[in-house]
């Protein structure tokens, strides 16, 4: 059966476009504007439904644009983006303001549910609200557009984009570990909403890391999922602030730590995952392959638990049967420990970081650590380990 093709929609960003030049129009000529042609900055034109109107006259307009993520999972999906557009002669010097030299006049600000950058790192500045390049340029060229369409291309005015439901919506997001304090950001590169994709998921992963390296933090945690979020948490008891998960993508993880200068990596992981990573597979999704069982055995071969007993874990459905079979046998600890060598071994001779390894499960808890994890948890705020 042929898959559906996903629908795509279109970003924040350009949902913000949209209402400012909707509302430009309301404010510049009283015209009420029912859809918006919103040219993306790859050369696309989208046609967006506009709502919400409200005028001052003279003063303000206000329009909204219902955000459309089409298939996409995104969490902003039906949120609704407000351009409030005022007059200002001046750049307002009682906020933080955008402004452009291509369309001297007009400045930016956000309002309730966009979040305000408190840290380095971001394509943002510290103490601005959280509107990236693109969706800048994109808001400035329609409330130009506006402008001028409505015989005004010299008023100055000031625009806030406000997304109320943001304040709530960014506790699903990467926002509150990124720096990004009381809203959602306004996103998006190529104003349409594609349904996520690998590179897309790794390049979120790649500013979790660059956000953390502008902050100064040359070590960090890494889990893949949330399960191993949790684990580090509420088990290992470290500072969340040092934390980035990584999904499967552990390779392309650690390639990324190299690249940001990230001198030491500590990685919990579960059993299933890990085990994966001792056998030099990068990405632990199971459509990469599946010799965990395999991997396992020739562990515990290694560690020298006698082949009949070792050949065993073949066939086995999980890695949490396979640990308490090997508990039951008194080779759990050296097998655990082989598999913790192995992944740190595997890692090290593909990536310049310095690693340590916990391993876990959700039956027995920490499996076994590699030689070094707890000076590296020490080092990043953990108490637990200490004691």
């Amino acid at each position: 059966m042929k898959e559906k093709e996903l629908r795509s929609g279109y970003t924040t960003g350009t949902c913000a476009a949209a209402a400012a030049w909707a509302a430009v129009r309301l404010l510049c000529s009283g015209f009420r504007e029912t859809v918006v042609e919103v040219l993306t900055p790859g050369g696309q034109t989208l046609v967006i439904p506009v709502g919400g109107y409200d005028l001052l006259e003279g003063k303000w307009a206000l329009c909204s644009v219902k955000k459309d993520a089409g298939d996409d999972p995104d969490v902003t999906n039906g949120a609704l983006v407000y351009a409030r557009v005022s007059f200002a002669g001046e750049r307002p010097s009682e906020m933080p303001c955008y402004g452009s030299d291509m369309y001297p006049g007009l400045y930016l600000t956000g309002g309730e549910g966009v979040g305000m950058v408190t840290r380095k790192g971001l394509s943002c500045p510290v103490g601005y609200h959280a509107i990236n390049p693109v969706p800048r340029t994109m808001i400035f060229e329609a409330a130009d557009g506006a402008r001028q369409l409505s015989g005004q291309p010299d008023s100055g005015l000031l625009i806030e984009i406000s997304i109320p439901e943001g304040t709530e919506l960014a506790a699903k997001t990467f926002n509150p570990n990124l720096g990004i304090t009381g809203g959602i950001s306004v996103l998006g590169t190529t104003g349409i909403v594609n349904p996520m994709s690998e590179a897309a998921l790794i390049e979120t992963i790649r500013l979790d890391i660059r956000v953390r390296a502008a902050g100064g933090k040359k070590i960090l945690a890494v889990a893949p999922g949330n399960y191993g979020e949790r684990f580090v948490r509420e088990e290992l008891g470290l500072d969340m602030s040092s934390f980035v998960k990584c999904s499967n993508f552990i390779g392309d993880t650690f390639r990324m730590m190299e690249e940001e200068k990230i001198e030491k990596v500590l990685l919990a992981g579960h059993l299933g995952k890990m085990i994966k990573v001792a056998g030099g597979v990068m990405n632990t999704h199971s459509k990469y392959g599946d010799r965990r069982m395999e991997i396992l055995a020739d562990c515990a071969a290694e560690a020298g638990m006698p082949e009949e007993r070792a050949k065993r874990l073949y066939g086995m459905n999980t890695t949490d049967e396979a640990a308490d079979y090997l508990e039951e046998e008194k080779w759990l600890g050296p097998v655990m420990e082989t598999v913790a060598v192995q992944v740190k071994e595997s890692l090290k001779s593909r990536y310049r970081v310095d690693t340590e390894v916990v391993l876990f499960n959700g039956t027995i808890g920490i499996l076994a650590m590699t030689a070094g994890a707890k000076e590296f948890a020490s080092a990043l705020g953990n108490r637990k380990m200490d004691e």
